[in-house]
């Protein structure tokens, strides 16, 4: 549409025709008269011909006059915003500039020039002076009202246009990330326990404060035939988690499952028996009142999804070693590993077209090496306790699987991450709110496991009854609490709680008779103190 869209051309013309293009204009072509022409006569257009048709009324003008006032502005430096005002004020501005500059009413401003000879070109019509056509821009602005418009008031609107045009395109995408995480992490079982209530109040002020500048989660492994039920079942898998809020080092332990500890009020058992019969709020509390500890969150996940993690990522590279191809296990007298890898396939229906579910060729390995292994064998390898040092060595597989995880989830596609939200978000469960997720999630560059180990550190193995069987014995507990602190907090002398921990350790160390010198076995970090700085 024109500038003029809002006029009514077709107002005063009587048939609404427009008048023909060689139409007369009452003189000779080409001619004009020197000295002005009379008041109320129209000036001649650039065809040669009177712009104001016969019967054109004070109040309307059509399309060629409309065009010649569009022009004539434009000759004269106004802005576009300016045209609306002008056109209901066009014939007193002139009038205006007019008796101004000394002219008869209506005839031609000043700026133009004053000698012509034929028609004259678009190009030929410009101000005589500057002074001219600023008296010229002053007359029309004083007839509209008010000031005229600054020049660069139109540059400043389209800037300001352009800024909010992409604080909206910032916004829209600002959404829709936070729409799509939204629709990713409301796949999660998200568990509305109050970690507030257990919290441990037996800690001192000094080492609460210790404690505030890392984050301690709770990783737990259920063996849970069901799949996916995560409110019970032992926890085979219980792994410490302690994050460095300020560098982003993480440091994980490994509890034995078999550790002897107290589970409820009075009573001691294997530390899984926690999870098993008092769900996950029981498994927190028991490692918060055992170890000295506050745990902020904890995550929950079944041996399915951590098979659906490794595949979602491409595999992993593990070593076979020869002990493993040549140990069985007693109770089936077949190769340990192969039973596990066939177990799990088993379970989670690895292979739905053959009959047992599993594949021969996953389950067996000819030599010793490093092979790259699917989800299912993953999880085989590291369920399997034979030819790895029970449990000890169980649980150092495991650590070096989820490290291996972290650093290739680091380098991860956005289809991976994708398709991993979209598998493994409905078989985990989570203290952790939705925001914390986000936060780790976009951060999870930052964050490098610097060192893991597993606990208690130093230890011995026995019966204690055919109703409980064989147990990790701490030797004792508060030591190892004590080098609990020193590994995952940097505490040095850390002084264990001594209405809690230590009455505890006294507890377990009078019922089966093991001080600090009977350990048997004493398990050191999966990296030296020396590999760790050089790491760092």
């Amino acid at each position: 549409m024109s500038n003029f869209e809002d006029y009514d051309l077709r107002h005063g013309e009587g048939t609404g025709r427009r008048r023909p293009a060689n139409r007369p204009s009452g003189r000779p072509s080409g001619s004009r008269p020197n000295g002005g022409r009379p008041n109320g006569s129209r000036p001649v257009n650039r065809n040669g011909h009177s712009s104001r048709p016969s019967g054109y009324s004070n109040h309307s003008m059509d399309l060629d006059d409309e065009i010649e006032l569009y022009e004539y502005d434009s000759q004269y430096g106004f802005e576009e915003d300016d045209m609306p005002a002008r056109r209901s004020a066009s014939s007193s501005a002139r009038r205006a500039s007019a008796s101004r500059s000394g002219r008869p009413g209506g005839s031609r401003p000043s700026g133009r020039p004053g000698n012509h000879s034929g028609s004259h070109s678009g190009s030929s019509r410009k101000p005589a002076s500057k002074s001219s056509a600023k008296d010229s821009r002053d007359a029309r602005a004083v007839a509209r009202g008010g000031a005229r418009r600054p020049a660069g008031k139109n540059a400043k609107k389209k800037k300001m246009k352009r800024t909010i045009f992409v604080v909206e395109i910032a916004v829209l995408l600002v959404i829709l990330i936070v729409f799509f995480f939204w629709s990713k992490f409301g796949k999660v079982n998200w568990d509305n326990i109050n970690m507030e209530e257990l919290e441990n109040d037996s800690l001192d002020a000094e080492t609460k404060e210790v404690l505030s500048q890392y984050t301690t989660l709770a990783l737990f492994g259920v063996d849970n035939r069901s799949n996916g039920n995560l409110d019970t079942g032992n926890s085979d898998t219980i792994i410490l988690v302690s994050i460095n809020n300020d560098t982003k080092e993480v440091k994980m332990v490994s509890v034995q499952r078999d550790t002897y500890l107290q589970v409820e009020d009075d009573k001691y058992r294997k530390c899984n028996y926690a999870y098993n019969h008092g769900g996950v709020e029981s498994a927190i509390e028991m490692l918060n009142k055992n170890l000295d500890l506050n745990i902020a969150g904890y995550v929950s996940v079944d041996f399915n999804a951590v098979a659906m993690v490794v595949d979602d990522l491409g595999g992993l590279d593990l070593e076979v070693t020869q002990k493993m191809i040549d140990t069985n296990n007693p109770e089936t007298g077949q190769n340990a590993l192969a039973g596990y890898i066939a177990e799990v396939e088993n379970v989670l229906k690895y292979y739905p077209d053959k009959e047992e579910y599993w594949d021969r060729n996953d389950c067996y390995f000819d030599k010793p090496g490093v092979y790259h292994m699917n989800g299912a064998q993953v999880v085989g390898y590291c369920r399997n306790r034979y030819a790895v040092d029970n449990d000890y060595g169980r649980a150092e597989n495991q650590r070096k699987v989820i490290k291996l995880l972290i650093e290739k989830a680091k380098h991860a596609k956005v289809s991976q991450l994708n398709d991993i939200c979209d598998d493994v978000f409905p078989k985990i469960s989570t203290s952790l709110s939705m925001g914390q997720c986000l936060s780790m999630a976009t951060a999870v560059g930052d964050y490098e496991v610097t060192n893991s180990t597993g606990f208690p550190f130093a230890l011995k193995t026995a019966k204690i009854s055919s109703k409980i069987g064989s147990v990790v014995v701490p030797c004792t507990l508060t030591s190892n609490v004590v080098t609990l602190h020193e590994f995952l907090y940097e505490q040095e002398n850390y002084d264990a709680t001594d209405d809690v921990v230590d009455k505890i350790s006294d507890y377990i160390q009078n019922e089966t008779g093991f001080s600090e010198s009977s350990a048997e076995i004493n398990q050191t970090p999966d990296m030296s103190s020396s590999d760790e700085k050089e790491k760092k």
